[in-house]
């Protein structure tokens, strides 16, 4: 592919990018209800002190890898987030403070926003003895070289989890991580051990984060067929179980402070519904109650209050 149609294509699909997360921003701030996919979405920023900013990339991309990993969540990434926020005054500090948090939340349409902070990266080095390596079976088992180095590389790591609708931090959790690299000989770049152990155990950092946020993450859908007494999910067998209860839900008008600011959505309950058949793309519920528009239960389900794309979210 020739360069400058390459370059075209690339800015051709930022600008779809950002045309669709401005579209979606509009809506919000005129009050309209934006349709989204069932996947929450999430934006992943790193960060650190003066002597750790250089973890920044390595942070992002190993938490990336780790959230998208189950297919649960739908990744906005580095470029989008940068572009989106660049284009609307905001930068990526404003990321990591809460107050703009449903501002960049809204922009961006995300559910959730994960900040990782690398507290602290060390390096400490002992000096290997010298020894033989002995035989078994007539095979040498190597040995070390005088001057040789093990080298133990310790990350500790703050990582949370935003709600980017409330600005309240649902999840924050601390990691220590030691990482041992034998036989590290005093040629190696010390810079080098330093980032080669602090990718290590960020890698082993973000899977245990990625395990606890999907507890603390709520699960959200969207309705996408109703069929007698049944619904059908967007969410396959990889975001939910057999026996899980959901609540059916849309968002109105919007909650404005005095200032014009958009600060929630008027929520209303149409319906509650338990998981009892799942596929690898799709979920089927049975519909256990409905609730008319001031949320009073019905005395029987009335299907009728149950509408395609309309949202769904698990209840814990």
């Amino acid at each position: 592919m020739k360069p400058i149609l390459r370059k075209t294509l690339i800015s051709c699909a930022t600008l779809v990018v950002l045309g669709s997360a401005l579209a979606i921003y509009a809506q919000r701030q005129s009050g309209q209800t934006p349709k989204t996919g069932g996947k929450p979405r999430i934006v992943v920023f790193g960060t650190g002190s003066n002597d750790t900013v250089w973890t920044s990339n390595t942070t992002t991309a190993t938490l990336e890898d780790a959230l998208t990993q189950g297919g649960r969540y739908e990744l906005i990434t580095a470029s989008q987030r940068d572009t989106l926020l660049q284009e609307q005054g905001f930068n990526n500090s404003d990321l990591v403070d809460p107050k703009q948090a449903t501002k960049v939340g809204k922009l961006l349409s995300a559910r959730y926003i994960i900040i990782g902070n690398a507290l602290d990266v060390t390096a400490s080095k002992t000096k290997v003895p010298s020894r033989v390596g002995g035989l078994l079976g007539g095979i040498s088992r190597g040995s070390v070289n005088p001057g040789d180095i093990s080298s133990d590389v310790k990350t500790k790591v703050q990582i949370q989890m935003i709600d980017a609708e409330t600005g309240v931090i649902k999840l924050s959790k601390s990691y220590e991580e030691k990482i041992s690299k034998d036989l590290m000989t005093k040629s190696r770049n010390d810079s080098d051990v330093l980032k080669e152990g602090y990718r290590k155990a960020m890698e082993a950092i973000a899977v245990k984060f990625a395990s606890e946020m999907g507890l603390s993450a709520t699960t959200e859908g969207l309705i996408v067929a109703v069929r007698g007494n049944r619904v059908a999910l967007d969410l396959g067998s990889d975001q939910v179980q057999i026996g899980q209860e959901f609540e059916v839900y849309t968002q109105d008008d919007p909650i404005k402070n005095a200032a014009g600011e958009v600060l929630s959505y008027v929520t209303i309950k149409h319906a509650r519904i338990r998981i009892e058949a799942v596929e690898p793309k799709l979920s089927w519920a049975s519909v256990i109650a409905t609730f008319d528009e001031n949320e009073r239960q019905d005395p029987t389900p009335n299907l009728s209050r149950i509408k395609v794309n309309y949202a769904a979210k698990q209840v814990k």
